[in-house]
């Protein structure tokens, strides 16, 4: 598999240019204060994009909805029963429910925010943009990985890391394409590449 975290992430949003109020509002109206990186500690720090999106608190939220069909748990997953706070980029919560809209089918978030203690578990990726709260794997009932990607470029354009795996994809968001192939996917990652150019290429026009 490439590896395609080997550097910081640089992305397109504003994630932690705060209002005055040091709050962030989510697609949906839910509005979090963001919490101080001394007040959560180490467990929840960010070495992958210095804390570009703030900390918000879990307790009582997993089920506010961020966006019309994705709520704070569906972001944090498991993560929610053992933690107390997550990073979950605006920028990427309004990406996920534009993907899911073009897709008018159900999606799922396989994995989204990993605090570091978790990333490192399950032998994610030393600069994961998971850890930052930028990063998401999820697939869509009913369709392919490959199609999936489509969706995902069309909404996107070069603006994202994109891999693609056997039975999901992944996204980051990124200033710079990016491009891989996962174990089990159904192209090599030179397929898949000239195939995420040829997509953006006809996204743009």
């Amino acid at each position: 598999m490439e590896n395609p975290h080997g550097s910081a992430l640089s992305g397109r949003e504003n994630d932690g240019k705060l209002s005055n109020t040091n709050v962030l509002v989510y697609p949906s109206g839910a509005s979090f204060p963001a919490v101080a990186e001394e007040e959560a500690g180490v467990t929840y720090s960010d070495p992958v994009d210095n804390a570009r999106v703030p900390l918000i608190k879990l307790e009582d939220n997993l089920w506010t909805h961020l966006s019309p069909n994705f709520t704070v748990g569906s972001f944090v997953g498991k993560v929610g029963r053992d933690y107390q706070y997550a990073r979950i980029s605006v920028d990427l919560v309004r990406t996920i429910q534009a993907i899911q809209e073009r897709a008018q089918a159900p999606l799922f978030i396989v994995s989204g925010y990993r605090p570091p203690a978790v990333n490192e578990l399950i032998k994610g990726a030393d600069q994961s943009p998971h850890i930052a709260g930028r990063a998401a794997d999820f697939k869509i009932s009913g369709i392919e990985p490959l199609e999936v990607a489509a969706l995902a470029l069309d909404e996107m354009g070069p603006h994202v890391g994109i891999g693609l795996g056997a039975g999901t994809i992944h996204i980051e968001l990124r200033d710079s394409l990016k491009s891989w192939v996962y174990t089990g996917a159904k192209l090599s990652h030179e397929e898949f590449s000239a195939w995420v150019q040829e997509r953006t290429k006809r996204a743009s026009l």
